[in-house]
């Protein structure tokens, strides 16, 4: 199969897009798109290690949810030189599907949706993040189901008791900021994400947003792995997954 061909499968089911403005997604690193891939690695970030495993894995095309630059970069030197180097001695091509994969159907914040059974599901921003709606049990019922499937311990900032049948937010990732709890507090009872602060807690409590952490890592790697089967489902090639 051909790496534009892997290429076109993924836009298709994540259109470029849908990722919000100045988020670099698609063709990280490449230049030969004709070319025959046989192995394919997926992984949540593009770090040093995930890229030398690529290498020790003969990965001919790495996908990340990650990009490998955010920022601007006014010279490629230390991790990011090492990077590359690896990549480009290795021929891997690197591409990556940030936002739009978290947005678009199927996508990881509708596999939150779909493990808490949420109903009336609405996207949480109108930009696509996130989604919004009724969870059919109660707080404790919430808590098993994060806990069995995202994470053994997460962090919960309850500053008020929930009633059954609550309106839950999700967000997979990068969501416990400060303007995003003030928004969400706005709309929901409860809302799940990563990345919480030490100011974020508190403003929560404040607010009376129940919040609770699940770590950005589980949050999303839960939603690429159903993104991995359906890869190899649907791709006639090897997928092997190298940070989760």
């Amino acid at each position: 199969m051909k790496a534009k061909e892997i290429i076109e499968f993924i836009e298709n089911f994540a259109p470029r897009d849908l990722a919000i403005e100045g988020d670099n997604v698609g063709l990280q690193v490449g230049d030969n798109l004709d070319v025959e891939i046989k192995k394919m690695g997926v992984a949540l970030d593009p770090s040093l290690s995930v890229i030398k495993k690529a290498k020790e894995n003969n990965i001919e095309f790495l996908f990340t949810h990650h990009p490998l630059l955010k920022d601007p970069i006014k010279n490629f030197t230390g991790i990011i030189y090492k990077k590359l180097k690896i990549l480009m001695e290795n021929n891997i091509i690197l591409y990556s599907a940030h936002t739009n994969l978290d947005i678009c159907k199927n996508g990881l914040n509708d596999a939150l949706a779909e493990l808490y059974g949420l109903k009336d599901v609405q996207p949480l921003y109108e930009n696509g993040l996130g989604r919004v709606g009724i969870f059919e049990g109660s707080f404790d019922d919430f808590l098993e189901i994060t806990k069995k499937y995202l994470h053994t311990n997460p962090v919960v900032v309850k500053s008020r008791e929930v009633d059954d049948n609550f309106k839950l937010a999700v967000l997979s990732g990068y969501g416990l900021s400060q303007s995003s709890i003030r928004y969400v507090a706005e709309i929901a009872d409860v809302y799940l994400s990563g990345d919480l602060t030490h100011h974020s807690k508190i403003l929560a409590e404040e607010l009376g947003l129940v919040v609770v952490d699940a770590t950005h890592y589980s949050t999303e790697v839960f939603g690429l792995r159903k993104f991995v089967d359906y890869l190899s489902s649907n791709l006639v090639l090897e997928i092997i997954s190298l940070d989760f």
